[in-house]
């Protein structure tokens, strides 16, 4: 008898090529060689890679563009882009390569000024004595820091396959960071590393040094010593690396503004419905494998149907919700400078202490006509947009309300990301019982594979070199 996904094969070739019309009862059908979920950094790469790979492939979107949690608004006024959600790319891997053959020309990226006021959001207080450190010391410590992310450096990244396990693991990683930082004595780099992307994680103190490292890892501590480089595209515009992706890809190869509803999964090869949110239409897709590039959560994996051992490894996640945002006030204009949120015990120098979550990080004014500025706000797992929104409008009249800087308390919200969960990671207990072990065990399993940082690390060229290692043996097996 012939194989199943045979058969499945064939009738979507009926389908195809004999001019089906595609409705709900009789879903239009494709077959492709991958199917792709999720275009952000990991899958839309993986999508020009396995192409470069002779590989036939659909790639799924659930929005009407690629690029994920890179975000850019064009300022009306200054007609220029700003980015808020990805601000720079570190030079890793074949990062450069990647974007030569896309066309897309590099430039460094532009620095802005740090806060240079520090008020606690939650209470509007001003922190009057808190002394940041001075930068040489700032140098030296994250010279130390750089030492001791390069031993465990080829265990983290592009990917985790040789993370130890058990008694194994070194002790280092799985220690609280603010216990490493005082053991190294780096506290002198913690705002540095904090306010770049450690405040992903929240409380980045009471996090493992592991989970930090992968935040703010060696090739971080190495472009801010000036020891890697990193860019951005000439334009200053980051989403035309995605949009420069999209054309290479074509309308036919990526499905926007749709999601899966529902899949069938085997050693033979998969079969996933999805649906497009704009007309409601139904497609099913014929794939010998399948690459999920969206976090690997239960709850977003409904759809395909997890078996029990993918689900005993996936719910052991805990992850922190990040939102990019734009806001324009003339509070902030009058303030006239950035604004840091940082509690009253971190006065005068106790720089293991940070906000509480879920937070708002800083009001960081970004100049020009526009008079934009940038907060992030940072929460748990249970901080939705809504959620966010009003934290933000109530951390900021806490601010207005402590200060005497200008009359007018608006706040006007021009953009807004959601960047979903972010920075998955797990216990030390998890980890001792060889967490990455069992997660990487589920690649290739029912002829599913996984990309993105939950397998890597939080950073878009860290990934697109994951894929590099992951898509051949993904075509191997």
């Amino acid at each position: 008898m012939a194989p199943v996904h045979l058969i499945r094969n064939l009738l979507a070739a009926v389908f195809i090529y004999g001019g089906c019309v595609s409705t709900d009862a009789t879903p239009r059908a494709i077959t492709r060689d991958v199917v792709i979920i999720g275009g952000g950094a990991s899958g839309a790469h993986a999508a020009v890679r396995l192409k470069d790979m002779g590989q036939s492939i659909v790639l799924v979107e659930k929005q009407a563009i690629l690029g994920g949690a890179v975000d850019t608004y064009t300022a009306p006024l200054a007609g220029t882009p700003v980015d808020y959600g990805v601000f720079s790319f570190i030079d890793y891997g074949d990062a450069s390569a990647f974007l030569a053959r896309l066309n897309i020309s590099t430039a460094p990226p532009l620095q802005f000024p740090s806060a240079t006021r520090h008020v606690d959001f939650m209470t509007g207080k001003e922190l009057t004595s808190y002394v940041s450190p001075e930068w040489t010391d700032v140098v030296a410590a994250l010279e130390v820091y750089l030492e001791q992310c390069e031993k465990y450096e080829h265990m983290l990244v592009p990917g985790l396959w040789d993370f130890p396990e058990g008694a194994d693991i070194p002790e280092d990683l799985l220690m609280n960071f603010g216990e490493f930082a005082t053991k190294y004595g780096i506290e002198a780099a913690l705002p540095t590393i904090f306010i770049s992307t450690g405040l992903g994680m929240g409380k980045f103190a009471d996090e493992l040094t592991m989970t930090v490292m992968q935040t703010f890892g060696g090739q971080m501590a190495r472009a801010l010593l000036g020891l890697q480089g990193s860019f951005v595209p000439a334009s200053r515009r980051n989403q035309d690396i995605y949009d420069a992706i999209a054309a290479l890809l074509g309308d036919d190869d990526v499905l926007y503004s749709t999601t899966a509803v529902s899949s069938e999964r085997d050693d033979d090869g998969v079969t996933v419905t999805v649906r497009n949110r704009e007309d409601g239409s139904l497609t099913t897709i014929y794939a010998a494998r399948l690459l999920i590039a969206i976090p690997p959560l239960v709850d977003l994996l409904e759809p395909f149907d997890l078996d029990a051992q993918e689900e005993a490894v996936f719910s052991q996640w805990e992850y922190t919700r990040e939102y990019a945002v734009l806001v324009r006030s003339p509070f902030l204009t009058a303030l006239n400078e950035s604004v840091a949120n940082l509690p009253l015990a971190a006065q005068p120098s106790n720089y293991l202490r940070t906000p509480d979550v879920p937070f708002v990080d800083q009001f960081a004014l970004l100049g020009g006509p526009d008079e934009l500025a940038h907060p992030r706000i940072i929460g748990d797992e249970a901080l939705d947009a809504r959620g966010a929104r009003l934290l933000l409008r109530k951390q900021f009249a806490a601010l207005v309300a402590g200060s005497d800087a200008g009359t007018e308390k608006g706040l006007d919200v021009v953009a807004f990301a959601d960047h979903g969960p972010m920075h998955l990671h797990v216990s030390a207990d998890s980890h001792r019982k060889g967490f990455f072990k069992d997660l990487y065990a589920l690649q290739g399993r029912r002829s599913t594979w996984y990309t993105g940082s939950a397998f890597a690390s939080n950073f878009q060229t860290v990934l697109w070199e994951y894929n590099e290692v992951l898509l051949p043996q993904m075509l191997g097996s």
